[in-house]
């Protein structure tokens, strides 16, 4: 009876553990820099369906909205060898954590599964490409557009910008909606805000080149011809020359001019709309951007992608959620289509009517943020791990010129001799 007794306990452990293996749940962590809006409305119902579809794998969420303090982190975790299994880096952080090895490389993934690559922007997907091997599935691009005023415009007169403009056009514009309401010397709506950053995209559109000979293995700074130049001087000249591009003074603690009702334009991308939508008495609308002496349009590749750390003990799991995310029709597309959050990189969405009709924008021109789709480059020229020490540089170099305390041409000369020396230590940031 004894003997019985023993067999029948060692059954029920055998099936107890049968049943609580079957049932199992594999964690994984979802590391993300998002606004609030995208969590709540985003994030949160995308791992609720996804767990779902999924019971076997629970989704731990964490978010941390400032990028700085999120990529801190995340190379915290990374070097400390508990990174989360999927994060969401930018174009250049991608490159250069695959660049190193902690990112898993998903082509054996992808075909095996049948991924349709050929619906990703191939100027898009190569930026997540290292010599044939794909380490991210991008979400998002980060095209400009020039948002403008519609009540700003008619109660200028002025005519709403149409494809084909120029920058002279967009400057002759931008003065015309420059405005000193009471004659005290002091601009009270000005033509476009401030948009210094994207100084790239002015050479990119003037000179038809990049910044660096190779974004990969860049050896040679190219980014000091007069072209270049002459590009950085003409966006100082907006502040300096003709007034109509807010100083820092002029913004004072305003972080966003044309959402305080303050500017007629400003040139940003998509990830604007959901702010705009959610200022009242906000009328507006989006222009391509214009044409520069190149005599194309333009526009970025560059955007953020969903990977996997390639020391993650779930591969299998965290690329069902990268798949989720990111893949040909993604559920985690679908919800950021609805919100207005993106330009898509997936040539099927591009095209659905939630992007290009939506309802809460309608009669809107949002193909505007699809021109230059023939001439695509990347805000982080060289996506070498190298461009943080560029990044740092040029910011520095360029403030003065944004102040009008030194010429395009000086702060070109200088960059050039720090991004020499950059170059000839290329070894220390690989």
């Amino acid at each position: 009876m004894k003997k019985q007794s023993i067999i029948y306990s060692l059954a029920l452990i055998m099936v107890l553990g049968l049943f609580s293996s079957a049932f199992a749940q594999t964690n994984i962590k979802w590391f993300m820099r998002w606004d609030q809006a995208r969590v709540d409305n985003v994030a949160t119902p995308v791992i609720e369906a996804f767990e779902a579809e999924n019971p076997g794998i629970t989704v731990e969420y964490e978010n941390i909205g400032s990028s700085s303090d999120y990529y801190t982190k995340l190379q915290t975790t990374i070097a400390g060898g508990s990174a989360p299994d999927v994060f969401y880096p930018a174009t250049h952080i991608a490159y250069a954590l695959a660049s190193k090895g902690a990112m898993l490389t998903l082509n054996d993934l992808i075909e095996r599964d049948g991924i349709d690559m050929s619906q990703y922007e191939p100027a898009i997907l190569d930026l997540y490409t290292i010599d044939g091997e794909v380490h991210c599935l991008p979400i998002d691009s980060a095209n400009l557009v020039v948002y403008y005023n519609k009540d700003m415009f008619d109660a200028a007169g002025v005519a709403y910008p149409e494809a084909g403009w120029t920058w002279d056009d967009f400057l002759e514009t931008a003065q015309a909606l420059t405005i000193d309401e009471n004659d005290d010397g002091r601009v009270d709506q000005f033509g476009v805000d401030t948009f210094v950053n994207y100084w790239p995209m002015m050479v990119w559109s003037n000179t038809g080149h990049g910044l660096f000979d190779d974004i990969r293995n860049p050896t040679e700074y190219i980014g000091n011809d007069q072209g270049t130049i002459d590009s950085i001087q003409w966006i100082a000249d907006l502040i300096n020359v003709h007034g109509v591009m807010p100083s820092a003074d002029d913004r004072a603690d305003i972080s966003d001019m044309f959402a305080a009702g303050k500017s007629a334009m400003n040139v940003i991308g998509h990830w604007r709309v959901p702010r705009y939508l959610a200022s009242e008495g906000l009328n507006f609308d989006f222009a391509p951007l214009p044409i520069g002496d190149s005599g194309e349009a333009v526009n970025r590749a560059d955007g953020s992608c969903f990977g996997i750390s390639a020391s993650t003990e779930h591969p299998e799991e965290a690329w069902e959620l990268v798949k989720y995310l990111a893949a040909p029709g993604a559920a985690g597309v679908d919800l950021l289509l609805d919100l207005q959050q993106m330009t898509p990189v997936l040539s099927n969405f591009k095209s659905d009517d939630r992007f290009l009709n939506p309802e809460v924008l309608p009669g809107s021109n949002k193909a505007a943020f699809l021109a230059g789709s023939e001439n695509l480059n990347t805000m982080y020229d060289p996506i070498h791990p190298m461009y943080s020490a560029f990044d740092s540089l040029w910011k520095q170099e360029l403030a003065e010129v944004w102040l009008g305390n030194a010429t395009a041409e000086e702060a070109v000369e200088s960059i050039q001799f720090q991004v020499d020396d950059l170059l000839a230590n290329i070894e220390d940031y690989e």
